[in-house]
C-alpha cells in the first residue's frame, strides 16, 4: 500500500483529500504545518499546501525530496498569483495545481505517476 502525507492547515481540505486516498487504497498521513511535514517518516507521495501556517509547502518538498529523491509531490495553492516555475521545480514538486482540485484530478495524477 502506498504512503501519502497530505499536509494542509485547513482542517476541511485535509480531512476530505484523506477521505478520498484512503478510498482508493492509500495510507495517509495528515500533518497541518510545516514543522509537521519535516517530521515525516518515509512516504510514496506528498500533496502539499503552499501557505502553511509555519512556512509553505517548498519548504517541505526540499526536505522530503533530500530524504527520497523518488518520492512523488503535488503542490496545491489557493493564491491568485503564479508561484515560480523555477522555485517549484527545485523543490521537485512534479505537479502544481490551482485550488479548488477536483478529487479525480489528484487521483488520475497518481494512479498515472504510480504506474
Amino acid at each position: 500500500m502506498k504512503k501519502v502525507a497530505v499536509v494542509e492547515d485547513s482542517l476541511v481540505v485535509r480531512k476530505l483529500l484523506s477521505t478520498i486516498l484512503r478510498n482508493a487504497g492509500y495510507e495517509v498521513i495528515e500533518c497541518s504545518t510545516e514543522a509537521e511535514g519535516k517530521s515525516l517518516g518515509a512516504v510514496d507521495i506528498a500533496i502539499l499546501d503552499y501557505m502553511l501556517p509555519d512556512g509553505n509547502g517548498l519548504n517541505v518538498a526540499r526536505y522530503l525530496k533530500m530524504k527520497n529523491p523518488g518520492i512523488v509531490m503535488i503542490l496545491l495553492t489557493a493564491r491568485s498569483e503564479k508561484i515560480d516555475p523555477r522555485e517549484v521545480e527545485i523543490s521537485g514538486v512534479q505537479y502544481y495545481l490551482q485550488k479548488p482540485v477536483e478529487p479525480d484530478k489528484i487521483l488520475d495524477i497518481l494512479r498515472n505517476t504510480l504506474k
